[in-house]
């Protein structure tokens, strides 16, 4: 390789970071392999610039050979006695490709049957329930019984995957080691043995109930407590109780994910709770006593004589708790609306009107500020 700008072969920047250099590696290996093309005068080519990327990708890759590289260029480098090139043919290149090999057998077909690939120990998945709850279930906390479709062992091989009475053995394609060499035309890499999927061994025969994979799928109910408190979107992790892992492997966690139904009458802002309450004029003016629900029974709210719409009343300790579990609990905020009443009949219109006759302006604070500024515009 001529001395080249090894950055621009891999089409990164120099300030790369090492995940951005083998996701470039990756992308460019697939776009340009030779064997993905069919003419012989471009694969001869393709496989010059091949041979290019996949050196570029050892150079940059490797931290001690990128500072050098840097340091002194290519051929600057290999003067320095930082870098001797791959003198021995691409089939030395092998351990720049193997952390590839997964993709490669994607390309060129390299993968196991269908029985092998369950076969090495694996730790089970997680697993999601979604738990939706009611605003007076928040402020007191919920035991619930959850219904859970989840892979535990077998019961019949207690989860090795084997037939009972068997055992496992070497395997024969490579030999214990678990790797094997793959070619497609001039292109050589280790990739994971395609029989055992890389344990070295397999079965005698496999479990006929679970088909060697070590689990099976059960329905089981647990029980939760969920704390007072919880926010929307918060979520439990029950260590252990999610899916068993294959062939010995750990289980995983299940997720209680927590959902907060719309509240016909509430609305929550962090631990405190709104409530609009409407009231009649007549309770504004001369205040009134009024029994309302609360999240934590029923409560008798004093309305203040003289009060406006829009005004908020604060009941402390009535509202959600102040985190999951806490004592410390948030208020609730009662917000009067005031209501003007319509479709009077002839008494209590002449109610109003004697009213009228006997209120003034020093009774309404906004009506007598307004009009002393009207009188600016409208005086001549």
């Amino acid at each position: 390789m001529a001395d080249r700008d090894l950055y621009a072969i891999l089409g990164v920047g120099k300030n790369a970071a090492p995940d951005e250099i083998k996701s470039a590696f990756r992308s460019k290996a697939k776009e340009i392999h030779p064997d993905m093309i069919q003419d012989e005068t471009q694969k001869k080519a393709a496989e010059e610039k091949f041979k290019e990327l996949g050196e570029a990708y050892s150079i940059l890759s490797d931290t001690e050979k990128r500072q050098k590289y840097d340091q002194y260029g290519y051929d600057g480098m290999k003067n320095a006695g930082g870098y001797s090139g791959y003198g021995g043919g691409f089939g030395d290149m092998e351990d720049v490709f193997g952390d590839l090999s997964g993709i490669f057998g994607e390309m060129f077909g390299f993968s196991g049957g269908s029985r092998s690939s369950g076969r090495r120990r694996r730790s089970g998945d997680d697993l999601r329930v979604d738990e939706e709850l009611s605003y007076e279930e928040v402020v007191s906390g919920k035991k619930e019984t959850l219904e859970v479709s989840r892979k535990e062992n077998c019961e019949t091989c207690k989860g090795s995957g084997l037939k009972p009475g068997t055992q496992k053995k070497t395997c024969k394609t490579c030999g214990g080691a678990g790797k094997v060499r793959q070619s497609s035309g001039f292109f050589s890499v280790v990739t994971t043995c395609p029989t055992c999927g890389g344990a070295g061994s397999v079965a005698e025969a496999y479990c006929q109930d679970c088909d060697g994979s070590g689990v099976r799928m059960k329905k089981r109910k647990i029980e939760v407590k969920i704390p007072a408190g919880v926010d929307d979107g918060s979520y439990m992790k029950l260590e252990g109780q999610g899916n068993s892992g294959s062939n010995g492997g750990g289980a995983g966690d299940l997720y209680v994910v927590m959902h907060l139904k719309p509240h016909e009458i509430f609305k929550r802002e962090g631990p405190d709770v709104f409530m609009d309450l409407p009231v009649t004029l007549s309770q504004a003016v001369l205040g009134d006593d009024v029994e309302i629900p609360t999240l934590y029974g029923p409560y008798t709210l004093k309305v203040p004589a003289g009060s406006q719409s829009g005004d908020g009343i604060s009941i402390k300790e009535r509202g959600f708790p102040a985190s999951a579990g806490s004592s410390t609990k948030g208020s609730m905020r009662v917000i009067l609306q005031v209501e003007i009443p319509k479709g009077i009949n002839s008494k209590l219109k002449e109610a109003y009107n004697n009213v009228k006759v006997l209120e003034s302006e020093d009774n309404y604070d906004s009506v007598k500020r307004s009009r002393r500024t009207f009188k600016k515009y409208t005086t001549r």
